[in-house]
């Protein structure tokens, strides 16, 4: 029976004193214990460690830090390239609870991570755009292109996150109902619907489209323009 190597059983024992490290930086984040920006700048530094583990759980902590995240930022942004798709998909969301302020740095990075090759980081790019709402709009194009071409999950986060950015993005939608696929233009068709007033413009092609072939699309069209009529006549809150 031959002995664990001294060397390879060394590196073990410092991963393992690093991680537990980086634990008690995760506990302290979580209780509060954090006016430390010590604890901030370790977990930026430790996204850049060499173990995926360690980088996957520092990312969550900065998650959890809420708007203090925002000193990581940068770190964050580079973090979004990482190669587990874990620590890319939490890197997201850490940058979502620095919140608006984060857009000025972020937002190219954020628009990017809409074509990442991992799904779970695409849906969590376009859920955090949508979550960080009008000051985002800049990122409609991306989130149209997402409706255009997504499967059903990704057009429902994309819907989602268009409805959240309001009415900034009524012309842009009211380009994609004349979308070859029926999917598209049904679905785009109940978003216009849900901007109700805000969606006012689309009046007309929306009553091009009760003509339409497609049943499901002519129905969507008809209760978008009920709805937006409905709320045209109601007084403003």
């Amino acid at each position: 029976m031959s002995l664990p190597d001294p060397a390879s059983s060394a590196a073990w024992l410092t991963r393992r004193r690093q991680l537990e490290s980086l634990l008690r930086l995760h506990a302290a984040v979580v209780t509060g214990d954090q006016g430390n920006l010590e604890a901030i700048r370790l977990l930026a530094e430790a996204l850049s460690d060499r173990e995926p583990q360690i980088r996957e759980l520092a990312a969550l902590a900065l998650i959890e830090s809420g708007p203090e995240a925002r000193y990581a930022l940068p770190e964050l942004i580079v973090a979004l390239q990482d190669e587990s798709p874990v620590v890319r998909r939490r890197a997201i969301r850490a940058i979502g609870v620095v919140g608006p302020v984060a857009l000025d740095d972020a937002l190219a990075a954020l628009v990017a991570a809409t074509e990442d090759d991992e799904e779970s980081v695409v849906l969590q790019a376009i859920s955090t755009l949508g979550e960080l709402g009008p000051s985002a709009t800049a990122a409609v194009p991306a989130l149209i292109a997402a409706l255009w071409t997504g499967g059903a999950r990704r057009r429902a986060v994309a819907g989602v996150a268009l409805l959240r950015m309001g009415p900034a993005t009524v012309p842009s939608l009211v380009q994609s109902l004349s979308h070859p696929s029926p999917e598209v233009r049904g679905k785009v068709a109940h978003l216009l619907g849900r901007l109700g007033r805000d969606a006012a413009e689309a009046i007309p092609a929306l009553q091009s489209l009760l003509s339409d072939p497609d049943e499901t699309v002519r129905a969507e069209s008809q209760e978008a323009l009920a709805a937006i009529l409905s709320s045209a006549d109601s007084p403003e809150r």
